[in-house]
Parts: structure tokens; C-alpha cells; sequence
């Protein structure tokens, strides 16, 4: 595992390597939260005591920032995807693959440091605005809260990486699979509650969409912090999304395996 920190370290430390880059991504990262934060005050017309769906503009408010934060963390972890893509498509897996390293390991933990260098810019968006948002931030910091929150966090940075994966896996049989992988990436975000909370969704819906692994990216972890989750509800979620886990590990195995025969039969 040494080896994989020391990588995690290294990839951390070079993505502040461009700060004029870093600065136009805090900018440009946070203008999508500005705007919708600015489009559901109007919805609720600023009536802090309205409530749509179990949402007041103080809990919808807070979840666009806490989702925001949590989504940006985890979204580095879907590189994994266009990593494989892009080295099954150049030719640079088959050396990838003689390196004394797991290659699954490897881009995991490098996707991890982006996902937490993505963090920074919306920390700075909230550190900065928040003296003037606070009576319409719910602030919870319960001890039981942040430790379940860090669980769902590990168990999504796992399963994001295994989905994606899956993804990139389709280059070895399609000749240009970024372009159906963008497509999906969008659905994924939809499915995830990045855009809209999933309780606007049809209330028969959203039993189903809580069984998915979509939800351990971002939208479990917030709703945790608002409180909307009991500790019975917080076990089952916890074990479909464990569940889940085991079998994209088992599904991955599966398919790589079949992808490199192709990928060494054809010379890659």
C-alpha cells in the first residue's frame, strides 16, 4: 500500500502545480452553484417556511452546497473510466500492465487525489460566502453524522471507481467509446441527485433509485448531514451499497479479463 500512498501524495501535489488554472476552476466551478442556488430562491419566492417535497429553501439551499462539495469529491474518481479508455485506445495499457503494481490500484488512488483537490474550490465558494448565507444553511455536525458520512464517502469513491471502470472497458471492443461514456456520465448525474434532489423525483421512484450505487455519490452523504436518514435506514443503505461493491468487483473481474484476451489477441 506504500507505494499507492506515496503515488496518491504525488498526484495530490501536482495539481497545485498550476495555480492560474486552479484559480479559473474555482471561478468557473462554482458559477453552476451560484445560479442554481439564486433559481431555487426563486422557486421559493424567498419564503423560508415554504415546503416542496420535505425541502425547506434553508434544507434545498444546503443541499445544493453540501451535494456540491461531496459530488466534486467523488467526480474525480470517474477519470478511471477515460483512463482505461484512452490506454486501451494509444497502446499504452500493455506497458501499464508490466509495471509491479495493480493497475485498478493505481489509477484509483490517482483519480482520489483529484477528487480531493476538486474539493478545494467549493470549500473556498463556502468558506468565503458563508457569513452572509448562514440563516439559510442548516449547520449539523454531529459526531454519529460525520462518521457515517465518511463510511458512504469510502464505500462511493469504491463504487464510482468500479462503474467508470466498467466503462472504459467498452473501448476494447468499441473504436471510439468516450462518446457513449460522456453520455452516460450525464445520466449518472441525474441519477446521482447532482442536478436535483431525487425527492422531486415520482414517490415510486425514488425506493428504487435509493437501491442503485448511483446514490453513495454524493446524495446519501448529504442527507445524512441534513438529517433526513434514521439509523435503521442508514444500515440498510449501507449494506445494499456494500452489496453493490462486491458485485462490481466481481463484474469488473469478469469483463477485464475477457477485454485483455481481445486486447492481446489483436497485438494492443
Amino acid at each position: 500500500m506504500t507505494k499507492y500512498y506515496y503515488g496518491f501524495k504525488l498526484f495530490f501535489l501536482d495539481s497545485f502545480n498550476y495555480r492560474f488554472n486552479a484559480v479559473v476552476q474555482t471561478i468557473f466551478s462554482n458559477l453552476r452553484l451560484i445560479i442554481m442556488i439564486f433559481f431555487w430562491v426563486l422557486i421559493y419566492g424567498g419564503d423560508t417556511q415554504r415546503v416542496l417535497n420535505g425541502f425547506t429553501l434553508s434544507g434545498i439551499i444546503t443541499y445544493l452546497i453540501i451535494m456540491d462539495i461531496f459530488g466534486s469529491f467523488v467526480y474525480g474518481l470517474r477519470n478511471s473510466g477515460f483512463n482505461y479508455a484512452n490506454m486501451i485506445k494509444d497502446g499504452s495499457l500493455g506497458p501499464a500492465l508490466l509495471k509491479p503494481r495493480s493497475l485498478s490500484m493505481h489509477l484509483y488512488f490517482q483519480n482520489l487525489a483529484d477528487g480531493v483537490t476538486g474539493v478545494v474550490p467549493q470549500v473556498v465558494l463556502v468558506a468565503c460566502v458563508m457569513p452572509f448565507i448562514t440563516r439559510f444553511v442548516v449547520l449539523d455536525f454531529s459526531m454519529i453524522n460525520i462518521l457515517s458520512i465518511i463510511l458512504f464517502l469510502a464505500i462511493g469513491t469504491i463504487s464510482t471507481h468500479l462503474l467508470c471502470s466498467l466503462m472504459g472497458y467498452m473501448a476494447f471492443w468499441l473504436e471510439e467509446a468516450t462518446a457513449v461514456m460522456w453520455s452516460l456520465v450525464v445520466l449518472f448525474n441525474i441519477l446521482t441527485g447532482f442536478f436535483l434532489p431525487l425527492d422531486f423525483f415520482p414517490q415510486w421512484s425514488v425506493a428504487i433509485l435509493e437501491m442503485l450505487p448511483f446514490v453513495s455519490w454524493g446524495y446519501i452523504q448529504t442527507k445524512l448531514y441534513i438529517g433526513f436518514y434514521t439509523l435503521d435506514k442508514q444500515v440498510v443503505l449501507f449494506a445494499v451499497q456494500v452489496a453493490w461493491v462486491f458485485a462490481l468487483l466481481l463484474f469488473n473481474k469478469m469483463v477485464w479479463e475477457k477485454g485483455v484476451r481481445k486486447y492481446s489477441a489483436v497485438g494492443g
